[in-house]
């Protein structure tokens, strides 16, 4: 195995530089990342220009999908993960996406501390004020990206990164696993995640292995689900046999293929076992 590669080096594969698809080069960068991250490695041990791609990314997936309110309420409005996101946004030059993002964090800086964490800590669904005040940002955040299209300035940067490097799929692999095994204290960094994990990702682990499916990643959850007629967030995994979602409703986890809504396997989860959100 290699030396490896500068803990700033953004890489991708090689695949994905050559491709004219923006999104190709995103998603490496993504993936690459994920694969640290899924090893236990903190995102400040990563490289910095990979997650302000990674996030802006997040960012731009959350909102096109369930709105702002969604963004706010599944990354928890954390600091680190805002800064990283003005911080994209403002060297991939998306100059009115970092202003209308500075505006709607503006507004947050003025709900009532108490009332943001009970938005955060509560449930997303039903009447609920704070995540109407916060979709009114929706509109012209569609308006921006029909000037300002992030995946492509997205793209375009990651292309013009002097610490760029480009390798092939198995060579990424390796450096993945080239730093999970320089970690001194990874076995109990493993643990720890384990038992902080949320209950959705506990649960999809636990339906993979029931499965006979390797989890890849998991990718986001859709609060715009329905279950039997009531509201329900789905989150969305990929395996290494394709795209599922999982539905835990009524002491069920169910595994659901995401092309065909067909299920895939289920097993018993009860919150004493896994825990709530």
């Amino acid at each position: 195995m290699s030396e490896g590669y500068p803990v700033e080096a953004v890489i991708v594969s090689k695949e994905a530089l050559a491709s004219d698809d923006p999104y190709d080069i995103v998603e490496s960068n993504i993936n690459f990342l994920n694969g640290l991250l899924g090893e236990c490695l903190r995102p400040d041990e990563v490289s910095q220009d990979g997650m302000r791609s990674y996030l802006v990314d997040y960012y731009l997936t959350q909102v096109e999908n369930g709105g702002f309110s969604q963004f706010v309420y599944n990354s928890g409005w954390d600091p680190d993960i805002n800064r990283a996101i003005g911080e994209g946004l403002e060297a991939m030059g998306a100059e009115r996406h970092r202003k209308h993002f500075e505006q709607a964090a503006g507004l947050l800086d003025r709900i009532d501390p108490d009332r943001m964490e009970e938005f955060l800590e509560g449930e997303y669904f039903g009447e609920n004020e704070v995540r109407d005040a916060l979709n009114q940002f929706d509109d012209r955040f569609g308006a921006i990206e029909e000037e300002e299209n992030l995946l492509d300035l997205n793209a375009r940067w990651l292309r013009s990164l002097s610490n760029l490097i480009t390798l092939d799929p198995e060579e990424m692999d390796a450096e993945v696993e080239r730093r999970a095994a320089a970690l001194p204290d990874r076995e109990e960094r493993i643990a720890a995640a384990a038992a902080a994990a949320p209950r959705f990702e506990k649960l999809i682990v636990a339906l993979c292995e029931a499965a006979g499916h390797e989890l890849d990643q998991i990718t986001a959850g859709d609060p715009s689900f329905e279950w039997n007629g009531e509201p329900l967030i789905a989150w969305h995994f990929l395996t290494d046999k394709g795209h599922f979602y999982l539905v835990d409703a009524d002491g069920i986890a169910r595994m659901m293929h995401g092309e065909t809504d067909e299920s895939v396997c289920e097993i018993e989860a009860p919150e004493d076992v896994y825990g709530s959100e």
